[in-house]
């Protein structure tokens, strides 16, 4: 029998598991939750846990004010990590979620700090390109943004109240998601994830992922828009598995 699933705010769900070779951390989309990758571990190998990183501001952290800034969440978040990295790890990141994956493993290829065996980065383009922030928006046009994303809840936008709730954590998260990093590649490997119908970003912006990395570069397209995490979602886990097992064989098929 496995241990019970920490406390620790930032990985609410994770069930550790003393046998495993490898973990994964996972981190979100713009207004994503550690919710987000509920189940997936039971379709990773055996020697692998999963541990999703629960940002400040949402689900049980919800009364947290959210951070808006990547080296202020950095900062925040590597004393968490800080007991976990005692075994070989990997990065997920989705959309928002790569931007701090990359953050983390630059700052800590800068310090000669031991580095991911692999990153996985989807549904987002490279982030050491400069892009148009999104802050300067008002209300009705953010909100207009959020709608051709899809991935806000409907009832969200029905409910004035709720929509008010959340609206600032989500202009936190894009904050976070507009941020630029510097060009510095890093030595993991990193494989790009994306969606031939994905509006907001297109393949040919996935495959520039592989200007940061000197470690080799893999790109694997799935049916679907945005969120082809929820529409691909057996296809994305049978991708992921196979990265795992390459990156690390001790897991297990």
């Amino acid at each position: 029998m496995r241990p019970a699933a920490t406390t620790n705010p930032w990985f609410p769900t994770r069930q550790p598991n003393p046998n495993a070779r490898l973990r994964v951390f996972c981190f979100p989309f713009a207004g994503g939750g550690a919710s987000v990758y509920n189940g997936w571990g039971a379709s990773l190998p055996a020697g692998v846990e999963l541990v999703s990183v629960q940002l400040p501001g949402r689900e049980r952290r919800i009364m947290e004010p959210p951070f808006r800034q990547l080296p202020a969440l950095l900062d925040a978040l590597e004393p968490a990590l800080a007991p976990l990295l005692d075994k070989p790890f990997v990065f997920f990141g989705y959309s928002m979620g790569t931007r701090i994956a990359l953050a983390l493993a630059q700052r800590w290829q800068a310090r000669g700090a031991p580095l991911p065996v692999g990153m996985v980065m989807a549904a987002a383009g490279p982030p050491h390109r400069p892009r148009a922030s999104r802050d300067e928006l008002n209300d009705a046009a953010f909100i207009e943004l959020l709608r051709k994303y899809e991935g806000t809840p409907p009832e969200v936008f029905a409910h004035k109240e709720l929509l008010e709730m959340v609206l600032p954590v989500l202009r936190a998260d894009f904050s976070l998601a507009d941020s630029v990093l510097p060009s510095l590649p890093v030595r993991c490997p990193i494989s790009a994830f994306g969606s031939d119908g994905d509006a907001h970003v297109t393949l040919e912006e996935l495959e520039r992922w592989s200007e940061l990395t000197t470690g080799g570069f893999r790109s694997h397209h799935f049916p679907g828009t945005h969120f082809f995490l929820r529409t691909a979602r057996e296809q994305l886990l049978a991708a992921l598995r196979g990265e795992l097992v390459r990156w690390c064989p001790e897991v297990g098929p």
